[in-house]
């Protein structure tokens, strides 16, 4: 892998594991933005149940993710996570149709600080917060270099 990656999120603002397949296997789809928020459509598919027609704590956290950083991707195609703070308020349910809506709440040089709100109707289930920063261009050769094993580069 060079130094200087290539990798970039396209305009659809899949991440790398579903651009591939030109849909988010999360159930999250754009819905529009507004007054400085973007809001998803949001469905937890069947396979993410963690409990009787609940979704698991796991797929609200990468929800939250992908969320939260398709926010900011808008305006820096070259994000990655730093942290992310998830606070479970409701049981959320599966294949229901749910509204997220997320904003930049402070971006200053390759530091973005961005939250979430996971919604049923008028009941909020779930919030989120998240520390972004925008990747070096070396930042996955650099990562790569730190794995104990070799990546197989298909």
């Amino acid at each position: 892998m060079s130094d200087n990656d290539d990798f970039a999120i396209g305009p659809d603002l899949l991440c790398g594991g579903c651009a591939a397949e030109g849909v988010c296997r999360l159930g999250v789809k754009i819905a529009d933005e507004h007054d400085g928020a973007t809001r998803f459509d949001v469905v937890c598919p069947r396979h993410w149940q963690g409990g009787p027609a609940v979704a698991h704590g796991g797929w609200t956290a990468a929800m939250f993710d992908d969320v939260l950083n398709v926010a900011a991707l808008r305006s820096e195609p070259r994000l990655v996570t730093k942290s992310l703070s998830v606070q479970y308020l409701r049981p959320v349910p599966v294949e229901r149709p749910l509204t997220a809506l997320a904003r930049v709440e402070r971006h200053e040089g390759r530091e973005w600080t961005v939250s979430a709100r996971l919604t049923l109707g008028p009941h909020t289930l779930a919030t989120a917060r998240a520390e972004l920063r925008t990747r070096r261009p070396d930042h996955y050769a650099r990562a790569e270099r730190q794995l104990p094993f070799p990546v197989n580069e298909n």
